[in-house]
């Protein structure tokens, strides 16, 4: 069972350039979310192979490239993923080693203060040599990722990567399975609202919805108003947890049509609290602006008289 995920920095999750590569910053915001096989959390960390203190490797000498080091992962803006960093951020310093070395794990491990051994930890990095090593020296599982010009790799998106960690740690967990379809729809701009697997493994049915603006042409304050319209989808699942792009059947135009006459009769029944100029008589709707601006319809909380 997996327990712990460990991740390479440079040319893994961030680029020559110290910035993010596409997707990341929202990978690791969903593999925050998953759980292990016993239902905890699954604990990661950052673990580098950064500079070598020069003999003898002094407390100083390694808080000075450790300090280095945090400065240029601050520039990443990935930091408050592996917050606290005495904990969760471990250099081939601290284990005077450089990686794959067994020492650098371990060392990671202490830090991490994880009860946990090798062959339940998860490596990802963008070295092949080393993913080789970690599986057939140290037992661990691992999964490369491939950078933009290079080849082979088990994933070049990281907006593939939760599915693929999820399926190593726990693929049919039902916090994981939501947590990755989540993500999933929602770069299509689903919300998701129901995600199950038929089978253990298997494809996934998702019930979720999107926000599409409605014609209201009697109420001319409400046009392009945006309302909650439910869609599905089915998702297959790859034998190694990758999700294929999503199909999502999208709301009709009568749907539409249906959804706009809807929010015509909650006008004039003065059903919607918030409009400019009008007061609400019985307000079970209101309306709410996103940060974009966007006016949105959604259903008043109910209270007790």
């Amino acid at each position: 069972m997996i327990k712990v995920l460990m991740f390479d920095l440079g040319d893994t999750l961030v680029g020559a350039d110290r910035q993010p590569f596409p997707h990341a910053r929202d990978a690791l915001a969903v593999i925050g979310q998953l759980k292990t096989a016993a239902g905890k959390p699954l604990r990661s960390c950052l673990v580098s192979d950064f500079d070598l203190a020069a003999p003898p490797a002094t407390p100083a000498k390694v808080a000075a490239i450790f300090a280095r080091y945090l400065t240029l992962l601050d520039a990443t803006g990935l930091r408050a993923f592996f917050e606290p960093v005495q904990k969760r951020v471990t250099l081939s310093t601290h284990a005077g080693a450089p990686e794959p070395d067994a020492a650098v794990f371990e060392k990671a491990l202490r830090r991490l203060g994880a009860r946990a051994t090798l062959a339940e930890c998860l490596f990802i990095t963008e070295n092949k040599a080393h993913v080789r090593a970690v599986r057939k020296h140290l037992l661990m599982h691992a999964l490369q990722f491939r950078p933009p010009g290079a080849t082979g790799g088990d994933f070049a998106d990281w907006a593939d990567a939760p599915a693929l960690i999820a399926h190593e740690v726990a693929p049919d967990h039902a916090d994981n399975l939501h947590a990755v379809v989540k993500a999933h729809l929602g770069f299509q701009g689903v919300e998701l609202v129901t995600a199950k697997a038929a089978k253990a493994g298997g494809d996934v049915e998702a019930a979720g919805r999107v926000w599409c603006p409605v014609s209201v042409p009697a109420c001319p304050d409400l046009e392009g108003l945006q309302v909650a319209m439910p869609v599905t989808s089915h998702i297959a699942r790859g034998p190694r947890g990758k999700l294929s792009p999503a199909p999502v059947v999208a709301p009709s135009a009568d749907d539409l049509a249906e959804a706009g006459a809807f929010v015509q009769s909650l006008a004039h029944h003065g059903q919607i609290g918030g409009r400019a100029g009008t007061k609400a008589l019985h307000p079970t709707h209101c309306i709410k602006t996103d940060a974009s601006g966007v006016k949105r319809l959604v259903r008043s909380r109910f209270s007790a008289v």
